[in-house]
């Protein structure tokens, strides 16, 4: 078991973190560009007949980004962070050891929930689109990826198709981190 959660933890740091995307990229950012915020949300999330539900503890703020992903009963099962100091690190337990997932989570995050302009600023290959419910990449013709908000329940679809995946995220608490910039005004 030791060996597993020794194994499980790595420092993928220095390089800039890739995601690949229909025959592109997305270059991973590493600070939230608007106030500091923690977020608690319940991810679904589905592949094939596959499901897992667990809950998520984020917090983004414009020195890095961190997700904590917790099982039903509050067992740690990845914790994941973006940093501008320390790159990517990722830690997970024997049912999420891949960092490869964890990085395709932090592409579907910053993709639904990053300013657009930012998301095409770091995008090569392809582009990123808003609609009136969400937002979607298409490349010659076909969906690869979308993101549909339904706002009466502060629920997000995401349809990764590549992955073949889909997450459904439902944002339970959303806070503002209080700041000294914030405190000020």
């Amino acid at each position: 078991m030791l060996v597993l959660m020794v194994a499980g933890c790595q420092s993928l740091g220095g390089q800039p973190a890739q995601v690949p995307i229909a025959d592109g990229s997305y270059q991973l950012q590493h600070s939230w560009p608007r106030e500091p915020v923690q977020l608690w949300q319940k991810v679904e999330w589905k592949k094939g007949e596959q499901q897992r539900i667990f809950m998520v503890s984020a917090a983004f703020d414009n020195e890095r980004l961190l997700l904590v992903a917790l099982s039903p009963f509050g067992n740690e099962l990845f914790r994941s962070e973006l940093s501008r100091a320390n790159g990517v690190t990722f830690k997970g337990s024997e049912a999420f050891d891949d960092s490869r997932l964890a990085m395709q989570v932090w592409s579907d995050l910053q993709m639904a929930l990053w300013p657009l302009d930012s998301i095409n600023a770091n995008l090569s290959g392809v582009s990123l689109q808003a609609t009136q419910t969400g937002r979607e990449l298409w490349r010659n013709g076909e969906l690869l990826w979308s993101s549909v908000s339904e706002d009466k329940n502060q629920q997000r679809v995401i349809q990764n198709k590549p992955m073949g995946y889909q997450l459904t995220i439902t944002t339970l608490e959303y806070e503002l981190l209080e700041t000294d910039e914030n405190h000020l005004k």
